[in-house]
C-alpha cells in the first residue's frame, strides 16, 4: 500500500473480535454483525440497551450523520454498562471528532485516557497531532463553481496525481484515500514558506513503516473548484515522496510527487477520475443525487461493499494510493476457494518498500454495482480489522486503472464503469 497515514490507532481486535468471521448469510453473533457493517441485525440480536445503542451508532456512522453518531459514542463511553462497549466508543468517538478536526476536544481527550506513558508519548498518537492543531485556525471549505475538471496523470507506482495551486503556484500530488490528512513535501513547505506548527518532529504510520513528520497549516489549497483554507498537513521529507518501486507510466513516465490530498479533503468532493482519458471531473456533492443504496462507508477508514458472483457481501477498504490490492483470510473462509501458489514481492510505499512472500489469490470476478471487476493473483494476507470492520481486503488502483472511478464520499457512492469508446 501507498502512503497510507493514519493518526489513530485503530485497531479492536481485542475487543470485538475473538474468532475469525463465519460467513455472511449466517450473523447469528452480535460483534460478528457489527464486524460485518450489518447493524441492522446487530440491533435484532443485542442483549442489552447499550449494545442496541452502540449497534444504532454505527448505523448513524454508515448513513453519513457523523455528529449524530459523534453524540451517541461520547455518551456510551461513560454509560454503557459493559466494559467493552465502553472501550469501542471510546475508539470510535475518537476516529469521529478526528474525521470532523475537532482538535481541541481530541486534545482534552488525554486527560481521561487510560494509556500508558509510553503510549501517550508515541510520536505517531492522535493526541500530540491534536496538541499540535488546537490552535490552528479553522479549516473552510468553499466551491467556487459547482463542478470543475483537471488533467490527471498517473505516478510510477500507478496512483492518481492531479495539479494543486498553492499560493498562485502549481504542484503535482497525489490522490490517496489511504491518507488521514494532506501531506506536502518539505521542500515544497520551504518553497511556500509553510512553518511547522511545533518545534518537535512527530510520526506518521505507513505500510511500510514510520516516516517523521511535522505539522503544519497550509494557508490555501485549491483542488479544481473547490477552495480550502488553513488546510491542516504533514510536512514529510521530500525523499519519502519517492517511490523505491516503479513501473511504466500511462502519461509520460516519471512525475514528481510534491504532496498528497487525503481523506480529508477527497471526502468534500464527488470525484470521477477518468484513467483512459487521464481526466479528474469534481463535483460539489451537495448536487449530487444521494444514493439510496449507499455502497461506500466512512467507519474510521472508507469500505466498500462489493459483491462476489454467488451474492456474497466483501467488505474492501478503498485506497487509491496503494499500487497493490491484496485480500484477506476472512475472503477465503467466505468464499471457501483455496490460494493458487506462494509468491514473492516487493512492494513500495511511503518512506520505503518491504519484501512480502504470502499466499496468492486465484484469479477472481467480483461486483462492484454490477460492474465486474477481477482480481489477478492478489496477495492473501491476515485479518485486517478497523475500527469495527472486518475487512476481506484493501482496493487498490491496480484494479480499475482502465476504466472511469466514481468516489462521492458524501453520498455514499464508489462505483465503476467503462470509458468511452477512442
Amino acid at each position: 500500500m501507498v502512503a497510507r497515514a493514519l493518526l489513530l490507532p485503530m485497531v479492536l481486535a481485542s475487543c470485538i473480535h475473538n474468532t475469525r468471521p463465519a460467513r455472511a448469510t449466517h450473523r447469528t453473533n452480535y460483534w460478528e454483525a457489527l464486524a460485518e457493517l450489518h447493524p441492522a441485525d446487530a440491533v435484532l440480536v443485542a442483549q442489552s440497551p447499550s449494545e442496541t445503542e452502540f449497534a444504532e451508532a454505527l448505523g448513524d456512522l454508515m448513513a453519513g450523520a457523523i455528529e449524530k453518531a459523534e453524540d451517541r459514542f461520547a455518551k456510551l463511553r461513560y454509560s454503557a454498562n459493559d466494559s467493552v462497549i465502553r472501550a469501542g466508543s471510546r475508539v470510535v468517538y475518537t476516529a469521529t471528532l478526528q474525521y470532523q478536526e475537532k482538535w481541541q476536544q481530541l486534545s482534552a481527550l488525554k486527560a481521561e485516557s487510560t494509556l500508558t506513558i509510553a503510549e501517550q508519548n508515541d510520536k505517531a498518537s492522535i493526541e500530540l497531532w491534536a496538541d499540535a492543531f488546537k490552535d490552528a485556525p479553522p479549516k473552510v471549505s468553499t466551491f467556487k463553481s459547482s463542478t470543475g475538471r483537471l488533467q490527471m496523470s498517473i505516478s510510477e507506482v500507478g496512483t492518481p496525481l492531479v495539479p494543486v495551486k498553492i499560493r498562485n503556484r502549481t504542484y503535482n500530488f497525489w490522490l490517496d484515500t489511504g491518507s488521514s490528512l494532506t501531506m506536502i513535501a518539505s521542500d515544497v513547505a520551504a518553497d511556500l514558506g509553510v512553518k511547522p506548527l511545533v518545534d518537535d518532529t512527530l510520526e506518521i504510520v505507513t505500510s511500510t513503516g514510520r516516516v517523521t513528520a511535522q505539522p503544519a497549516v497550509i494557508p490555501q489549497l485549491t483542488l479544481g473548484p473547490l477552495v480550502v483554507d488553513n488546510v491542516p498537513t504533514m510536512i514529510v521529507g521530500e525523499t519519502s515522496m519517492q517511490m523505491r518501486e516503479s513501473r511504466p507510466s500511462s502519461f509520460g513516465g516519471q512525475v514528481k510527487i510534491d504532496g498528497i490530498i487525503g481523506f480529508d479533503i477527497i471526502r468534500q468532493v464527488d470525484l470521477e477520475l477518468d484513467y483512459v482519458d487521464g481526466i479528474l471531473r469534481l463535483r460539489n456533492p451537495a448536487i449530487s443525487r444521494p444514493d439510496a443504496n449507499r455502497n461506500l462507508f466512512w467507519v474510521g477508514l472508507p469500505v466498500i461493499r462489493i459483491m462476489s458472483d454467488e451474492g456474497i457481501p466483501l467488505q474492501f477498504g478503498l485506497d487509491t494510493g496503494a499500487q497493490l490490492t491484496f485480500v484477506t483470510e476472512s475472503l477465503l473462509e467466505k468464499l471457501r476457494i483455496e490460494p493458487a501458489r506462494i509468491e514473492n514481492r516487493r512492494v513500495g510505499g511511503l518512506g520505503g518498500e518491504v519484501s512480502l512472500r504470502a499466499p496468492v489469490l486465484p484469479d477472481l470476478r467480483v461486483l462492484v454495482r454490477g460492474y465486474p471487476i477481477l482480481f489477478r493473483g492478489a496477495f492473501v494476507r491476515a485479518p485486517v480489522y478497523q475500527v469495527l470492520a472486518s475487512l476481506d481486503g484493501v482496493l487498490g488502483g491496480d484494479v480499475w486503472n482502465s476504466g472511469i472511478v466514481r468516489i462521492d464520499v458524501t453520498n455514499g457512492v464508489f462505483a465503476i464503469r467503462k470509458s468511452r469508446p477512442q
